[in-house]
């Protein structure tokens, strides 16, 4: 018998040495883990799926492992939206005292929920993280937690507690030194600071973030991007043409760089090139609200009143979405809720004895409910059906009213529209009559008189211009619909070659340097004529189009050659009208 409990204890001390071995090989496991954590988290989740969970005995270990496969996971962009993983770690630290546990498993219990799409959840529960921060040194984790709690906060338009929040995470990755990570929440404060209107602190956060001149090529296109709609928001002029000469930094790739390009364009008074960059935007990869509202001005610029109508009213529904899903997070109690369940938590512990002497009553109080339900049941049921199709008949009747609204207002908008079209045609029709009045007079003038006073040359040439202005829409299919003018118009552009020469004529006669100019650099008299037409304002198709040429690009590139213009430096017809307005 002592031979058989010898070799008993033998066994028995065999298998507890085994066990031993095992646990510490399945720590060290975790040790080497979260020592790769940061810098090779590939790595780190390679190393911890090897583990087998069964080996994990205590409740320690196990939440452990469960906090660092998470976050594993998180570094490996594998988002989860299930707290399968996590759970063991939230039954554990969030009842001890360790702060650092407690606030990386709050920061990924967060994630989770950021994953799922549950905002309020997630911002409750970053602002818990924030809260325990003091009781941690682990800086890494507080700024991350700084950072998401930012991302929450814009989810619900609260601009001003996502600048602070970006702030403090910028200040603590200054203490890192991770300057990547501090020039991305400088910049993410300062689209903050623009779109709350605080002018003070965006300029200084704007001169903050062009001191990196380090910075990588992404970092370097938000700077550019926030530099236009610093610009624009602010409505500096001169800033918007200095960083409109040098677009050869901006990607073509990020649109909505592009979008803060096309709404300088308008502001600096160039609508229509405004319009030709806001037509190359296309296709998935921009901000559609951000696209509406700059398409809006440049529509409205460029005199196409019904687009730029219909657009903003797609601007104002989004609007109005995004509003009512603000107004239904209550972004702004949620802090005040969390100090409210710490308090209960405290009254809850305080007040457990009485907590426990009153579920016997709570449990007497429902069987009482449950029988009372029994017994009512079936005029309850018969209320309920009542309520029900009374409730209906009244939604039926509101969305009667409803559409009745909206098919009046639908008529409204066209009586509008038409009454719109109406005195725009009036007031043309009136313009023209009063052109053909003046013409007549001038006629009159030139004729009697062999020298003009330089102020009536000036008037001449203002009135020149204006007819120009109107030939060129003809010519360019606007405002045909005016019968007034139409009949004479086509007359006299119909010949072309004439008009050509006529119109090369109008200007030698009212800007006689603006054509010497081209006549010094050796332009034929046809290429004069196609100058001209840029000069009154038609585009490259259109007066191909006009000249009834299949190609205008040769006697485009003949007339750059002898103009010393290089096919990259700047569009003909932004060249001809540029000196036309230098030598008027």
């Amino acid at each position: 018998m002592k031979a058989i409990y010898h070799y008993l204890a033998i066994i028995l001390l065999t298998a507890c040495f085994a066990i031993s071995c095992s646990d510490g090989n399945l720590l060290k496991s975790l040790d080497v883990s979260e020592s790769m954590m940061e810098a090779h988290p590939d790595s780190a989740l390679m190393i911890l799926r090897k583990i087998d969970k069964r080996g994990l005995r205590s409740k320690e270990d196990k939440a452990r492992y469960a906090l660092l496969m998470s976050m594993a996971l998180d570094k490996n962009y594998i988002d989860k939206t299930s707290f399968e993983v996590l759970q063991p770690a939230i039954d554990y630290y969030l009842k001890k005292d360790n702060g650092t546990e407690r606030l990386r498993t709050l920061y990924y219990q967060g994630r989770i929920f950021q994953n799922r799409g549950d905002m309020d959840s997630a911002l409750n529960t970053f602002t818990k993280a924030i809260a325990y921060s003091g009781q941690t040194e682990d800086a890494l984790y507080i700024a991350k937690t700084l950072v998401s709690q930012a991302c929450m906060y814009y989810e619900f338009l609260d601009y001003e507690n996502y600048t602070e929040c970006h702030l403090r995470a910028a200040n603590i990755y200054k203490s890192l030194s991770r300057d990547y990570y501090r020039l991305d929440c400088l910049l993410n404060a300062l689209n903050g600071a623009i779109a709350s209107g605080n002018k003070v602190r965006a300029d200084s956060l704007m001169a903050e973030c062009e001191k990196f001149n380090d910075a990588e090529r992404i970092q370097q296109t938000s700077i550019k991007s926030l530099q236009f709609c610093h610009a624009s928001q602010f409505e500096d002029i001169d800033r918007l043409r200095a960083l409109l000469g040098d677009l050869d930094a901006c990607p073509v790739e990020n649109k909505n760089l592009w979008l803060n390009i096309a709404l300088a364009y308008d502001k600096t008074g160039n609508p229509e090139y405004a319009k030709q960059v806001l037509d190359n935007i296309t296709g998935p990869g921009y901000d559609t609200l951000k696209y509406l509202a700059v398409a809006v001005p440049i529509l409205e610029h460029n005199a196409n009143y019904k687009d730029a109508l219909a657009t903003y009213k797609k601007f104002a529904a989004m609007c109005d979405s995004i509003n009512a899903l603000r107004f239904d997070h209550k972004a702004k109690s949620l802090e005040e809720k969390h100090h409210l369940e710490i308090m209960a938590a405290e009254a809850e512990r305080k007040n457990s004895r009485i907590i426990w002497s009153c579920i016997a009553g709570i449990a007497f109080l429902v069987m009482v409910v449950g029988i009372l339900f029994l017994l009512f049941r079936t005029n309850k049921n018969q209320k309920s059906l009542a309520l029900e199709q009374a409730k209906n008949s009244e939604l039926e009747n509101k969305r009667l009213k409803e559409e009745t609204a909206r098919i009046a207002l639908e008529n409204e908008n066209l009586q509008l529209e038409r009454d719109k079209k109406a005195l725009e045609a009036e007031a043309l029709s009136h313009r023209v009559d009063i052109l053909e009045n003046e013409s007549a007079t001038l006629k009159e003038l030139i004729e009697t008189q062999d020298e003009l006073p330089s102020e009536v040359m000036t008037a001449i040439k203002d009135r020149i211009q204006l007819l120009n202005t109107l030939m060129a829409k003809y010519i360019s299919n606007k405002d045909r619909d005016v019968a007034t003018y139409a009949e004479w118009m086509r007359q006299f552009t119909e010949n072309a070659e004439q008009f050509m020469n006529s119109n090369r004529l109008a200007f030698k006669a009212t800007h006689p340097r603006f054509i010497k100019y081209f006549e010094d650099h050796d332009l034929t008299i046809r290429e004069i004529n196609y100058v001209c037409l840029y000069a009154i304002g038609l585009k490259g198709k259109e007066v191909g189009a006009y000249m009834k040429m299949r190609s205008h690009v040769n006697m485009s590139s003949a007339i750059r050659k002898k103009l010393g213009i290089d096919k990259h430096e700047t569009n003909l017809r932004i060249y001809v009208r540029h000196q036309l307005e230098l030598y008027s």
